[in-house]
């Protein structure tokens, strides 16, 4: 399912740019978790004009597509398949029952190790994976913070020039709009990272949130309006050679922000 917005009014136009270099973590990438990757691939590839970095199955049965960019963010399309189900692939299914959209944010701030120490407190429930590819942070289910994780790369398949070339003029993920059941925790994980806390800004559809200055992009911390279900991605916006109308698609609004001079 596809909508067009009338107008766009993302952060850039309501305030300056909320960014902080001195911030520890960046933006990573966006899941989308759909019901069927193919035709997926068909809305965001033919009709928004991204192009593909290939994924694979995983033993769990997830599948996923790479839309990358040249600063190493991302966003990802992911289904569930058959495989050996664990805890992930079955909350993805429970997600999807409740409809396609962005599970999470993942965002970058190093290795596991400083991410941890950085948390104090913050981190006693966190679940540290160490690996020679990766590392990854996160929260279990059902903590306040259980919709951002970290994740740090230290060797993937190597990009190629036509992974970035997306026709819609995408350039990077510059900003994340998050919904959280627990404001105040999300601020004091993001300050605790270096976050530049900007202040109140408004989305083109009329939703308010607070901006959080990362190295290089923004996070949105959004209060949920509704209870039941998982907190989702409201809205990504991505920095592009020229901006579009906002769309809404596979549960998640997607806007392109000119690329500031």
């Amino acid at each position: 399912m596809l909508f067009a917005a009338a107008a766009s009014s993302s952060l850039a136009q309501q305030s300056a740019r909320c960014v902080s270099d001195s911030a520890a973590a960046r933006l990573d990438h966006v899941p989308i978790m759909v019901h069927d990757l193919l035709a997926a691939r068909r809305l965001f590839g033919d009709t928004l004009g991204f192009s593909f970095k290939p994924g694979r199955v995983h033993a769990n049965g997830l599948h996923n597509l790479h839309m990358r960019f040249h600063d190493g963010s991302e966003l990802e399309l992911i289904s569930v398949g058959v495989g050996q189900a664990d805890s992930l692939s079955q909350w993805y299914e429970r997600f999807l029952a409740e409809g396609e959209g962005a599970a999470f944010v993942a965002l970058d701030a190093g290795p596991a190790s400083s991410v941890v120490s950085r948390m104090g407190d913050l981190g006693r429930q966190a679940v540290v994976v160490e690996r020679p590819a990766f590392d990854s942070v996160s929260f279990p289910e059902g903590h306040p913070l259980h919709s951002l994780f970290f994740i740090h790369v230290r060797s993937r398949p190597e990009d190629r020039p036509e992974h970035y070339r997306h026709s819609n003029g995408a350039l990077s993920l510059s900003e994340v709009w998050l919904e959280t059941d627990n404001p105040e925790m999300l601020a004091e994980l993001l300050a605790r990272l270096g976050a530049l806390r900007c202040g109140a800004v408004w989305n083109h559809a009329g939703v308010s949130g607070v901006g959080f200055g990362l190295s290089g992009g923004t996070l949105v911390s959004v209060s949920r309006r509704e209870v039941a279900g998982e907190p989702r991605v409201v809205s990504v916006v991505l920095e592009a050679t020229e901006p579009r109308p906002a769309v809404y698609s596979a549960g998640v609004w997607i806007e392109w922000r000119a690329e500031e001079s």
